[in-house]
């Protein structure tokens, strides 16, 4: 199959990637770049940049760069960054800020995908780049449909005292946000002990399983079962208010802890792989 893959330069689409890179190899792939899911804004609150900077800032301004100039060895093992993937696995990647007009959609049009796959996309797929791929777009939601749609929907899940939290594999079919027909959902439980961050990455594993999941069932010439999810069900959430991160702070929550760094970090180096990340 020719497969686009559409994911966010930060670092839980990294690792998510990375899990399925032995997936992808049978197919000729290429990845599609965002650079943030949406916009600064003059009042953002502390909170929220303080997740991007641990999600993108420090690893692709800092811990990507010194590991691609370290050289490492591509051994099977450990994590690689974007550009190591590139390299090393033979991996068409390029910025696609906008996949829906212009320049954008020509790229997706020559490519000729037969599937669209988005994770963590900065985004939102409009009719023009859905029509295009035969077998559809499947969309990695780091949250259970139809009860989290949106933005930060592990935030929203902790903060309303889920015991777990979820990721849920879907179709996008239409320019709607998260409202397509259900392929499959996983649960995780919820640490009282660990960062928002933990709690993301810790998403990706079993998400990618679900993915692996669908693609083995593509590639038989067969359509992943799915169920139609209700629009009148759950709820659509924007980004947090200040006065929201202020109540997840009171719950003795934490945005981020520098041990979540650490031991992913540990993955692209080549140090023994640590089962909390």
């Amino acid at each position: 199959m020719r497969i686009l893959v559409c994911v966010n330069r930060d670092l839980p689409s990294n690792l998510a990637l990375n899990l399925l890179l032995p997936s992808l190899a049978p197919h000729d792939v290429l990845v599609g770049l965002s650079e943030r899911v949406g916009r600064a804004a003059p009042d953002e609150p502390a909170e929220r940049r303080e997740l991007r900077t641990a999600e993108q800032s420090i690893p692709n301004d800092y811990w990507f760069p010194l590991v691609e100039r370290a050289g490492l060895a591509d051994d099977g093992r450990r994590h690689l960054t974007f550009a190591e993937i590139a390299r090393h696995r033979a991996m068409r990647m390029l910025a696609l800020p906008q996949p829906n007009a212009g320049d954008g959609l020509a790229v997706v049009r020559e490519f000729g995908p037969d599937l669209v796959l988005t994770l963590r996309y900065g985004v939102i797929l409009k009719n023009p780049v859905i029509s295009v791929p035969r077998l559809g777009v499947l969309n990695l939601h780091s949250g259970v449909l139809p009860d989290y749609r949106g933005v930060l929907a592990t935030f929203r899940a902790l903060l309303a005292g889920e015991r777990e939290i979820g990721c849920t594999l879907h179709y996008i079919e239409d320019g709607s946000i998260d409202t397509g027909a259900i392929v499959d959902t996983r649960r995780v439980p919820v640490d009282r002990n660990r960062s928002l961050l933990w709690h993301v990455m810790a998403l990706y594993g079993p998400g990618t399983e679900m993915v692996a999941a669908a693609l083995e069932t593509l590639a038989r010439g067969e359509r992943p079962a799915s169920r139609v999810q209700s629009r009148d069900e759950g709820r659509y959430y924007t980004y947090p208010t200040a006065a929201e991160w202020q109540a997840f702070r009171e719950q003795g929550w934490r945005v981020a802890d520098p041990s979540d760094l650490g031991a992913a970090l540990a993955r692209y180096v080549g140090a023994e792989r640590s089962t909390d990340a």
